[in-house]
């Protein structure tokens, strides 16, 4: 690709690497990455309003805390079910920065069918890091647990009556944003909820990076959870790879505990259909940055919930959209919303009040949808500059559309969906006489209407169904 862009890259971008960002590949495909020999879990247990988590890795100790807002007041006793969940996504974690041979959990039993379950469940995962660092599939940890089984009908006893409402999980960017609008304006009845992994740069003052926060505060009640380590065991352990963390896993387990005391039964992600295509395929398997986002991730996890008796159920209520979509119906409901949304890892975790790098594989796709349904100068008013003319991104935009190559290891959209969006936007700027940048290199295609249509999710009741269709339009 012949390059065409008019902009420096300065030496303070290159040399910033966050946890996630893409130059760091450049430390992966050795497989040298730290490994020990067990991770131990012990039973967790809740001190005041902290609910602790302790493990060991060899003989480190780590501790992982989960802070809830003073307004909590468990009712029961936690459940254990819900408590492995929690565990089991810190030690995915765990196992990725310093991948063990095997984890034992030596406070929780459970039948044959559970133990595979959760041994399956690790590469969802592992396996962005068993891909970057090319491990074997035959060196995902075997995870052991607690022989003495705990009889079935004792499991579930601390879950009480849920209604048919909803907790909505929050990260402050576009789609949960028009998720939070949508069932607003369809009248559901639901909360908010949010984790936040805190400790990092910005402490306890994150909220700054997340101005739509407040606006959700206004119309739903928000659990504010903040998750963090004692100790970093990646700062720890020298760990200098791309993470994946397990947030999804955590933030449904977590979410759980609020639903169980506040008595609501769907547990509402807003991934959307693009968290089905995967980065790329090694030794014959699927690798995707998203996995735990997609279709087949849900169906799967609520398989386990009905199979332990719990009475809640996984959805995404952007499952049958595309994020283009979602975009595009935000800026025709309420404009301002946009302006307050944050779809940066990078910017979340530097200092400063900026929302976004600027540099990053979701800054530029998350561009690119804002130009496609509104316009160049509003886009660049949002995210800070024209990232069709940054030097820096000449190859993260061939990776976002061209099926040709690897697809970046982000929460980023489908490549098509990607395409289309740079092909109305090249539309927009050859009809404004304005200048083009990398969608000089877009072919002439016609804009595909059918990725702003919106679908709601099939597995909620059928009221609520026809409330959000209806409310798409209102």
């Amino acid at each position: 690709m012949t390059s065409i862009f008019n902009e420096e890259v300065s030496p303070s971008e290159e040399e910033f690497k966050s946890r996630y960002h893409e130059s760091r590949i450049q430390y992966m495909a050795t497989g040298k990455s730290p490994t020990c020999k067990v991770i131990y879990s012990d039973k967790p247990y809740w001190q005041d309003g902290r609910l602790i988590f302790p493990f060991l890795v060899d003989n480190w100790q780590h501790f992982y805390f989960i802070d809830f807002p003073s307004e909590f007041k468990p009712k029961k006793e936690t459940n254990s079910v819900i408590l492995i969940g929690i565990a089991m996504a810190e030690i995915y974690r765990l196992c990725e920065i310093c991948t063990p041979e095997k984890v034992k959990v030596r406070w929780y039993s459970c039948l044959e069918w559970e133990s595979q379950w959760w041994n399956e469940d690790i590469y969802w995962y592992l396996q962005q890091k068993f891909y970057l660092e090319k491990w074997d599939w035959q060196s995902l940890p075997r995870i052991e647990f607690a022989e003495n089984h705990i009889p079935i009908d004792e499991e579930n006893n601390s879950i009480p009556p849920v209604n048919d409402s909803y907790l909505l999980a929050v990260g402050g960017g576009k789609e949960s944003t028009f998720a939070f609008e949508w069932m607003k304006r369809a009248k559901l009845p639901f909360e908010t909820f949010t984790l936040h992994n805190a400790g990092g740069i910005l402490g306890h003052n994150w909220l700054q990076k997340f101005p739509v926060f407040n606006t959700m505060k206004n119309h739903s009640h928000l659990w504010e959870i903040l998750a963090h380590p004692k100790e970093d065991p990646a700062e720890y352990f020298d760990y200098q790879g791309v993470r994946n963390d397990p947030t999804i896993t955590n933030a449904l387990f977590l979410m759980m505990i609020i639903a169980a005391d506040q008595g609501h039964r769907f547990l509402v992600m807003a991934n959307d259909r693009s968290s089905n295509e995967s980065n790329t395929t090694y030794s014959g398997r699927s690798v995707n940055h998203q996995s735990a986002k997609g279709s087949a991730y849900i169906k799967r996890f609520n398989d386990f919930l009905e199979r332990k008796g719990l009475p809640f159920k996984y959805i995404s209520i952007c499952e049958e959209i595309y994020s283009i979509s979602t975009v595009y119906h935000l800026s025709i409901w309420n404009q301002n919303l946009l302006k307050q949304i944050t779809s940066c890892n990078e910017a979340q975790w530097a200092e400063g009040d900026s929302q976004w790098c600027c540099r990053c594989p979701k800054c530029a796709f998350s561009y690119a949808l804002i130009e496609a349904v509104t316009n160049r100068r509003f886009a660049i008013e949002m995210v800070g500059e024209d990232l069709f003319r940054v030097a820096q991104l000449e190859d993260t935009w061939r990776r976002l559309f061209d099926p040709k190559t690897e697809k970046p290891f982000e929460c980023v959209g489908a490549k098509r969906e990607t395409l289309m969006a740079l092909i109305k936007c090249k539309e927009n700027r050859l009809k404004n006489n304005e200048p083009l940048g990398i969608l000089a290199q877009i072919p002439d295609l016609e804009f595909d209407k059918s990725l702003l249509d919106i679908y709601a999710p099939k597995n909620i009741p059928d009221l609520d169904r026809n409330k959000l269709e209806g409310a798409i339009n209102s």
